[in-house]
């Protein structure tokens, strides 16, 4: 299927107690630890592409919730293959930002990864590698800390 021209980026977490942990992916191709990351098909919206890409990637059975966050980021067009599909002019494509709730769910990564780790919030910022990472991450910490979680999308 044809990609189309933006992507998504999923931040999992979990409550532990009175803790709450946030899982990082380790990409097999490129060696980064990262968020859930990919690119919508063609008809797709971003909501649908961040709940099929959160079921491939963490190999979930069970729908779960997606929380959209404010979060945004463009990403250089010249990074995707399928640029070449796209309308002329298109130089950067935007990352919208969700969250999902993996509380008592078990992860099972995809091939496209190497290893997950649960970490606390400092911890998984400090292996981030991209800065949209680190921003979504930033803003579902805070969102976490003051109760303050937007409604889940269908």
């Amino acid at each position: 299927m044809a990609r189309a021209p933006f992507q998504i980026l999923v931040m999992p977490f979990r409550r532990v107690g009175e803790q709450i942990e946030f899982a990082v992916l380790r990409r097999e191709d490129m060696d980064v630890w990262q968020a859930v990351a990919g690119g919508g098909e063609a008809g797709e919206t971003p909501q649908q592409a961040a709940a099929r890409e959160a079921r491939e990637e963490l190999g979930l059975d069970r729908a779960v919730p997606l929380y959209p966050l404010q979060t945004t980021a463009s990403v250089p067009a010249r990074f995707f293959a399928d640029r070449v599909s796209w309308p002329a002019g298109t130089y950067v494509v935007p990352e919208y930002s969700f969250a999902t709730d993996l509380t008592d769910i078990e992860v099972k990564i995809s091939h496209e990864h190497i290893a997950v780790q649960w970490l606390d919030y400092q911890a998984a910022q400090d292996v981030l590698r991209f800065d949209s990472n680190r921003t979504a991450l930033g803003e579902l910490h805070e969102r976490l800390l003051a109760a303050d979680m937007p409604l889940p999308v269908e």
